[in-house]
């Protein structure tokens, strides 16, 4: 059952893959109804939430050298699977999320309302949850093979 809940958590790690695939396709529908000359800075905003599926990435990267270690237990299969929950939902919603804030912020760029940077700057906020989940996962799974 151990090695099954392992290998849970590493397949978890495609809702955050699933975030970035959701907050990419909100923030680029957003950009398809800009005004041509305001289009560059709106495709700038929309690609941001590509990152949580690059976190996600990485973590399985780390999942897959504990899993491959010599020293693998049952302890081990635990951390995997909670680090990959971890991040996998927290990816899941941050990307998604974040494609919301881009979309709004793209369409404020359109209206004049606000500058890119501002855009971008608001988009950072659910993004900070999504390294946050990287950043616990690497200390999790650095316990886990001893690193």
């Amino acid at each position: 059952w151990m090695q099954i809940l392992g290998f849970v958590g590493f397949g978890a790690l495609g809702l955050g893959l699933s975030g970035s695939a959701i907050g990419l396709a909100i923030g680029g529908s957003a950009v398809t109804g800009m005004r041509a000359e305001r289009r560059n800075n709106g495709l700038a905003v929309s690609v941001l939430p590509g990152t949580q599926g690059l976190y996600s990435f990485a973590v399985g990267f780390l999942c897959l050298n504990a899993l491959k270690a010599d020293n693998v237990t049952d302890m081990t299969y635990l951390v995997v699977l909670g680090a990959g929950l971890i991040t996998g939902i927290a990816c899941l919603f941050s990307g998604w999320w974040q494609g919301v804030v881009c979309a709004a912020g793209i369409k404020s760029i359109n209206q004049d309302k606000m500058g890119m940077g501002q855009a971008m700057l608001l988009a950072v906020f659910p993004e900070f949850y999504a390294i946050l989940s990287l950043a616990f996962s690497f200390l999790l799974l650095g316990l886990a093979t001893g690193s």
